[in-house]
């Protein structure tokens, strides 16, 4: 069915299917990459808006 979508726009088809790879590929190795995060990981990241940089800065100039 998708092919045959792509046929029809006349001359394009095989760079449609290409793209159409690309895309899938790609959106399986994000999806692939979210699930293989560590928890912890990701509990930092949500805490990160809302956690104060502050005491950082301030180790990072007395170095």
């Amino acid at each position: 069915m998708l092919r045959d979508v792509f046929k029809s726009i006349g001359g394009f088809e095989s760079f449609g299917l290409i793209s159409m790879i690309i895309f899938v590929v790609f959106f399986a190795l994000l999806i692939l990459h979210t699930f293989s995060l560590k928890r912890k990981d990701v509990e930092d990241f949500s805490r990160m808006p809302l956690d104060d940089f502050s005491k950082e800065s301030d180790e990072i100039q007395d170095i």
